[in-house]
């Protein structure tokens, strides 16, 4: 008879692997990535129009923010994410939601550690994980995106339980069709397993009776039908299908950077695990089936199409990477140390999330504190500076600001939103697919000096306009004669008409 190993301690506290993961994950982030958290003013914007949402008990419907799309329809699909944050806001301040934003994500990598620990291993969970986190680490703003990362690893880790699991599948995604547009990606994982499944009796097996097949993905099948009526349970209806199409169209595609293919010349390690991937799969060695080849061709033509699905890609490639690695004959090395075959420790596989959650509350309280001494404790190592917004700016016009119609640069229409007291309509902010392409393309043409942007400048009835003082932009216009700068920094200057400034 083989001696098993013996634990010690009748009741586990000590995390397992994955939840030591997961806790890591988390204080990382605090440490190092606060400020990047805030790299953009989408995460502003999401909360102003949270504030309005608990302020009036409705959801937004119509644009409220800006003079040039004022009243327009406006489909606020992560309206439930804006409302969350705008009430952790409320309690946490900018801290606090930064916080709960790296939980979210920290329990993401924490469940995506779980599924592909149980395909591959511990040890080879660690090194796939660790690449997924690296490359999510370009996308790691504190945005409602963030919460697809969450339901997408719940969907994946569902879809590998299967069984009595996949009751789960509708509700998640009537939930997540209210958080935030990335639900189409959950039925898209759905839609990938059951192809993979037909195509591998198909081809495979070479199984083709029509009954066979429809036995073998039916369960499946219903759950994925399920799921694609159950997204359609949020204010806007099923036209919210048609939203991932609004925001991947031509123009914004080409003038939003996030929408931008990578350019794989400065993004060499994103090129070297699409090299590693190819490798794998051109490996005998390595069992490829065909749900993951569909997986390895849908997501890595994501990738190559807009740079910010590359984090997604690394992420839902992460178990078969890590299954791959494992099947490679690598030399046998004898370890350094040998692990004991005595006691060990009994560890717990929810301890490392609930710690993670413990201390995130801690923090958050910290943030969220009315006394200045203890949030400066938090401050310490959490510094959160609104990068790259006109910051030295806007205290200045909230004693001396311009009247009319502002123009304004695309990225700091959400900080504009967020930090002007009293509010001020925007020209244009991150909400793009709600202004149109006709508002987009003007500001593009404006910004760029084509031929037509003073006409533009007249037809909005722009009176000033905050904008980098080093751009082309204002140094045309300060050399019509026709405007005036007002104030200047090193981020931005003011410039405002000449018949419009009091004498």
């Amino acid at each position: 008879m083989v001696n098993e190993p013996r634990s010690f301690g009748k009741s586990a506290i000590l995390p397992d692997i994955a939840g030591l993961y997961c806790f890591i994950t988390f204080a990382l982030l605090v440490m190092f990535d606060g400020g990047k958290a805030l790299g953009d003013g989408d995460t502003l914007w999401h909360i102003a129009a949270g504030k309005q949402m608990l302020a009036r008990g409705a959801i937004l419907t119509q644009d409220i923010f800006s003079h040039t799309a004022f009243g327009k329809p406006w489909t606020a699909h992560e309206w439930l994410s804006e409302i969350i944050m705008a009430w952790v806001h409320q309690h946490a301040g900018l801290s606090g939601t930064v916080i709960f934003f790296f939980l979210i994500a920290a329990l993401s990598f924490w469940l995506l550690f779980r599924v592909v620990s149980s395909v591959a291993g511990d040890w080879y969970a660690v090194i796939a994980v660790s690449i997924a986190l690296t490359f999510s680490m370009t996308h790691l703003l504190a945005r409602p995106h963030v919460f697809s990362w969450l339901f997408g690893v719940i969907t994946l880790y569902i879809l590998h339980k299967q069984g009595r699991w996949f009751w789960l599948l509708p509700p998640l995604t009537a939930l997540w069709a209210n958080m935030h547009g990335g639900f189409i990606l959950g039925l898209a994982l759905q839609g990938l397993v059951i192809g993979g499944a037909l195509l591998d009796e198909l081809i495979v097996h070479r199984q083709t009776p029509i009954r066979f097949l429809f036995l073998q993905i039916k369960r499946p099948a219903i759950f994925f039908g399920l799921s694609l009526l159950a997204a359609g349970i949020n204010p806007f209806g099923f036209k919210l299908y048609l939203f991932p199409f609004q925001v991947t169209s031509g123009l914004f595609s080409s003038g939003i950077v996030e929408w931008l293919p990578p350019n794989l010349q400065d993004e060499w390690l994103f090129r070297f695990f699409l090299l590693l991937i190819l490798l794998l799969m051109s490996l005998k060695s390595t069992l490829t089936n065909w749900t993951d080849r569909l997986f390895v061709l849908f997501f890595l033509n994501a990738a190559l199409t807009h740079q910010r699905y590359m984090s997604m890609a690394s992420v839902f490639l992460c178990p078969y990477l890590a299954r791959s690695l494992k099947t490679v004959p690598w030399r046998q090395i004898k370890p350094v140390v040998k692990m004991s075959e005595g006691q060990q420790v009994h560890t717990s596989p929810v301890s490392g999330p609930v710690i993670t959650i413990i201390v995130a509350l801690g923090l958050s309280f910290l943030a969220g504190s009315s006394q200045p001494d203890t949030r400066a404790v938090l401050e310490t190592f959490l510094p959160l500076p609104i990068a790259s917004h006109p910051v030295e700016a806007v205290k200045y016009l909230s004693e001396t600001r311009p009247s009319g119609n502002m123009f304004n640069k695309y990225s700091w229409g959400g900080y504009l939103i967020y930090a002007l007291e009293p509010p001020q309509k925007v020209f244009i902010d991150g909400r793009a697919d709600m202004y149109g392409e006709e508002i987009f393309g003007d500001y593009q043409k404006i910004v760029s000096l084509k031929s037509e942007a003073e006409e533009l400048l007249n037809r909005y009835d722009i009176n000033w306009i905050l904008y980098p003082g080093d751009s082309a932009l204002v140094r045309y216009l300060k050399a019509t004669g026709d405007w005036q700068e007002t104030y200047s920094d090193a981020e931005a200057s003011i410039l405002v008409r000449r018949d419009e400034i009091q004498p």
